[in-house]
């Protein structure tokens, strides 16, 4: 029987595979969970943010269902992308609304937006790079794209841009860069520069998933972690990592140091794949609808120690 000939079946099938898909990262979701939600895993790091309860919790106009990266823009804003057109979305955290929209090429998979300043990259799934440099009232561009080692295998969701080595960030959420050479219970988080057009072909920084699973557990097991979001706290130089498989957020230092883990509750983030900061240093997560209303979360950075410490 050819396939070909009989498109329904051949969409039933299809569909059918999705679900199957759905539901193993459904299954490995409930079967990670553990009974408590906040792992503080350094004496001297202190956790600048409440995860009981976000500052602010909106829901998302639906043409941002599949919002699926955050960026930075001012205090009370954030730069958005979803997964099926090629536009960006300026919204503000506290009501949820877009303000601006620019259109920047084709419409396809972009899963991720990092800003340098006035100069935009959107990641698409393949490792593409769109960029463009924003000019005042100008809202449709003809963006740059920028090619890089990475492929469809690798699946790149994370991306942003690193003010301290001065480079784009970026990690698969499938296989490494070069899988033969990579340790498998490991993610990469991998420096890309683009005005060499040079990717680093060992990761910058790392995630160890063996790591990840005694943190949490207390023995040695491993928890699945598919990167989706990645961003930079702009007052500590962190790197935070959000996987939506296993809803979790972790936090790591500049030695790939695990310093927290947060598992974020699948009701409030059915779906997490976009993450950033404002310059004040306060947290904003992104989930997609997933048949649902999608949703924008605030965390408020409250004063530490330590921020007192970077701010002398």
């Amino acid at each position: 029987m050819n396939l070909l000939e009989k498109p329904n079946l051949l969409s039933l099938i299809i569909l059918l595979l999705i679900f199957v898909l759905a539901g193993g990262y459904g299954l490995i979701t409930y079967t990670q969970r553990p009974e408590t939600d906040h792992f503080h895993l350094v004496d001297d790091f202190d956790f600048p943010f409440n995860f009981e309860k976000p500052d602010q919790l909106v829901g998302l106009p639906s043409q941002l269902n599949e919002i699926s990266g955050l960026a930075p823009w001012s205090e009370t804003e954030v730069l958005g992308v979803q997964d099926e057109d090629g536009e960006l979305f300026v919204i503000n955290t506290v009501s949820g609304t877009i303000t601006k929209e620019f259109r920047f090429g084709k419409d396809r998979d972009y899963e991720g937006v990092a800003r340098q300043e006035d100069t935009l990259y959107v990641l698409e799934v393949d490792g593409d790079v769109h960029r463009f440099v924003l000019e005042d009232g100008k809202r449709e561009y003809d963006a740059e794209k920028l090619e890089t080692p990475f492929s469809y295998r690798n699946d790149l969701e994370g991306i942003c841009y690193d003010s301290e080595s001065q480079q784009l960030l970026m990690t698969p959420k499938a296989q490494e860069l070069n899988p033969a050479e990579a340790d498998q219970n490991r993610r990469g988080i991998y420096a890309y520069q683009p005005q060499t057009g040079e990717l680093a072909p060992q990761p910058l920084y790392y995630i160890d998933e063996y790591e990840v699973g005694e943190a949490i557990y207390g023995k040695r097991s491993r928890y699945i972690i598919k990167p989706s979001g990645i961003a930079v706290d702009p007052l500590s130089g962190n790197v935070y990592v959000i996987s939506s498989v296993g809803h979790i957020m972790l936090v790591i230092n500049r030695e790939s140091q695990l310093l927290h883990i947060e598992l974020l509750p699948p009701k409030m983030f059915p779906q997490p794949e976009g993450i950033t900061f404002n310059d004040a240093g306060d947290l904003f997560i992104s989930s997609e609808g997933r048949g649902g209303e999608a949703k924008l979360a605030t965390f408020t950075r409250r004063q530490t120690d330590q921020n007192d410490q970077l701010n002398e």
